[in-house]
């Protein structure tokens, strides 16, 4: 190396390490930036990073000439242009892809490819640039070693860079020397990697392959560095992950893992090996008291995994684990190094976001979060297509540690009821819709105590005989103050604090009291019961339900299920499972407001189901539009094809019912032959029903209208 000029090779080092680490800083500031701030500091780091890629380069080019014999030519300004292209190129796909919140394999793998051979490129055209005039020529297979060399280089560069852009714990410092000494030798070692491919005139065959082997090993000694000490300051933070079950397996056996403090035990969640509810709570109360001294304010971001208890049910509880372990990692990368990421329990998260000087500066971590969680995964061979819903709280703005995680678990649900898969802020809104939920809360409690909950039931009479055979059951709730009130005024509370199930649950048990009457005085009748979103979703409501019919002494044909098409369309895969236990139940299922839905037609036959109901409005328009008679008649037969029964409802005029009965119709309900009524009105007006017919044999609307009445 004595024709080398080491000037030259020491500058080149300190000016690659120097632009290694403002790479980093670069990187950092990419990843805390607003999306609509993104684009333009990319360009322009990608402008500032390229330029210095590219002198350094230049750089190597005159430290390190390509032959010792080689005469050099006259520089050539179009080959310069091309050097410094080609390394803009590179700095902007380094950039774009180790700025992401998440780094897929496929990702890394067409990045890595694009980028090395930019990085060849750069090294090719300085080369070029400064031998213009010489006969040069490129050995080829030493130049695709040459060429591989640096898509290897750029692959490992980009996981590494990846995992040091957020790391600020106590080692982070020399990790990121480590790995900008790392480009600084990887320039250098892919230089003369590319120079030992190249010869003049008839050295063409007399290629340095000790120079190349030597830059080679340069490579993979400072890969091998910065991989151990990646790995060092990744795990040092963390006394549970540092463990021998969590080494690679080529990691060698006397890289042996400290003793784990067991008294740090307690503040890990094993699962996700991140802070649980007990460390978040200390790292909260840490953090406040820094807020406080510094003057500047801090968020709380409260995470839950949308539909997780139907991936648990359907795919069972090991690919539930996985799937949170998916979640928190790409949580933790979303963040910064200084915020902090813990599972409360559940699929429940809360992310710690310190430094927060406005409240739109957490909007792109908020942002990151939704969005990593976002992109697909395949887990145990299956496509999982996860989302989550976040809501966010200021500190001090909204009050304590405690307020503080209350009122980011009220805004997570206000996104939750807005759709899923997005985040809200806490506001005076969603403060007011708290405080109304919070003292339902309480009167919920005292209701289901107090036996408030009353049912009222709306007969279903039969088209051709004119006999009642059933009815809906709807739920109402008896406040002391505020009077009746209908599902969708408590509903929302209920769900909200774990008080549906034994809402629900009541309900059932009551509609089988109801029955059981009924069938003591040989009333032949069956009564329809609304499932709830948490009803569709839960594995045991059939169990449950004929557990309860036989303890009741009740066939199973005595009640229908209903549940609206929106619901059946939204939820396929959970509702199909369900529907198949009902089936083997024997327990017969009512699709409601059918028609409603663009797809009706097409999921029809594919739905395991007894009953249709068609949607109010076809009936209330039925009188005057003859295009509305004929959607009801095609389904009618359709549905008879099919071995559906159809009821009809909101039936409020005499016109409506005879129309209906000659299209076809199974059943009807409404105004027209009677309100909801209470159980005992109910009961009362059936036994006098019966009475009339067995006495006369012939039953019609009139007399239930008259009966009500």
């Amino acid at each position: 190396m004595s024709h080398y000029n080491h000037e030259l090779i020491a500058l080149a080092i300190a000016f690659s390490y120097f632009a290694a680490l403002m790479m980093l800083s670069i990187i950092n500031k990419l990843n805390k930036s607003l999306s609509h701030d993104k684009k333009a500091l990319l360009i322009c780091s990608a402008l500032i990073i390229g330029s210095s890629l590219w002198a350094i380069q230049l750089i190597n080019a005159f430290a390190l000439p390509s032959s010792s014999d080689m005469q050099s030519g006259t520089s050539s300004i179009a080959y310069i242009a091309l050097s410094w292209l080609a390394a803009f190129i590179f700095a902007a796909i380094l950039l774009y892809i180790t700025s992401r919140p998440t780094l897929p394999t496929k990702t890394l793998s067409a990045g890595g490819t694009l980028a090395g051979a930019s990085a060849g490129a750069i090294v090719f055209f300085s080369i070029y640039a400064n031998h213009a005039e010489a006969a040069m020529t490129f050995t080829p297979a030493t130049s695709l070693i040459a060429i591989a060399t640096c898509v290897v280089a750029a692959i490992i560069g980009m996981m590494l860079i990846f995992w040091l852009k957020n790391q600020h714990g106590k080692f982070s410092f020399l990790a990121k020397s480590m790995l900008a000494l790392m480009v600084a030798f990887t320039a250098i070692g892919v230089h003369l990697t590319y120079s030992s491919a190249v010869a003049t005139g008839s050295t063409a065959e007399n290629a340095n392959i000790a120079q190349f082997n030597s830059s080679l090993g340069l490579i993979c000694l400072f890969l091998v560095g910065v991989l151990i000490t990646v790995f060092y300051e990744k795990f040092s933070n963390n006394p549970l992950s540092f463990t021998k079950t969590n080494l690679p397996e080529s990691l060698p056996v006397a890289f042996e893992a400290p003793t784990v403090d067991m008294s740090q035990l307690a503040l890990i969640d094993t699962l996700t090996q991140l802070p649980n509810r007990y460390a978040l709570m200390q790292h909260l109360e840490t953090a406040t008291k820094r807020s406080q001294r510094n003057g500047n304010s801090l968020a709380v971001a409260f995470i839950d995994v949308d539909n997780f208890k139907p991936i648990n049910d359907t795919h069972g509880h090991k690919v539930g684990d996985e799937v949170l372990q998916k979640i928190a990692k790409r949580l933790v990368t979303a963040v910064r190094g200084c915020d902090e990421v813990a599972r409360i329990g559940g699929d429940e998260f809360i992310a710690i976001i310190q430094d927060v000087e406005h409240d739109e500066d957490c909007i792109a971590i908020v942002e990151r979060m939704v969005h990593s969680v976002r992109e697909s995964c395949i887990i145990n061979h299956t496509e999982m297509h996860l989302s989550v819903s976040v809501g966010v709280a200021i500190y001090p703005k909204c009050g304590d540690i405690d307020e503080l995680i209350s009122a980011a678990d009220t805004a997570m649900y206000r996104a939750k009821k807005d759709g899923k898969n997005q985040f809200r802020f806490f506001d005076e809104e969603i403060a007011m819709a708290s405080d109304q939920l919070i003292e339902f809360q309480y009167d919920l409690r005292n209701a289901l105590a107090n036996d408030e909950f009353v049912l009222h039931y709306q007969m279903k009479i039969d088209s051709i005989t004119r006999m009642p055979i059933g009815a809906e059951a709807f739920l109402r709730w008896q406040h002391p103050i505020k009077g009746l009130l209908q599902p969708p005024e408590f509903m929302e509370a209920a769900e909200r604090f774990g008080l549906s199930y034994a809402i629900n649950n009541w309900v059932n048990e009551e509609c089988c009291r109801t029955l059981q009457e009924l069938q003591a005085l040989n009333i032949p009748f069956t009564i329809a019961i609304n499932l709830s979103h948490q009803q569709i979703i839960n594995p045991n409501l059939v169990k449950d339900m004929t557990e309860m019919l036989e303890r009741f002494n009740l066939p199973t044909s005595s009640v229908i299920f209903e549940l609206t098409e929106a619901a059946a369309i939204k939820n396929q895969s959970l509702f199909h499972a369900q529907l198949a236990r009902f089936k083997a139940a024997n327990i017969k299922v009512a699709i409601d407001d059918f028609g409603t839905q663009s797809s009706s037609i097409a999921n029809l036959q594919n739905l395991q189901v007894s009953e249709l109901k068609l949607d109010p409005t076809f009936t209330a328009n039925i009188e005057n539009n003859h295009k509305i008679r004929s959607i009801i008649q095609a389904i009618i037969e359709l549905a008879h094809v099919l071995e559906l029964n159809v009821v009809a409802e909101s039936i409020e005029t005499e016109d409506q019912r005879r129309i209906l009965a000659e299209l076809g119709c199974d059943h009807m309900q409404g105004y027209l032959f009677s309100r909801p009524l209470p159980r005992d009105r109910l009961i009362s007006l059936l036994k006098n029903l019966n009475l009339r017919f067995e006495e006369s044999g012939v039953f019609f609307a009139k007399n239930i209208e008259e009966a009500v009445h």
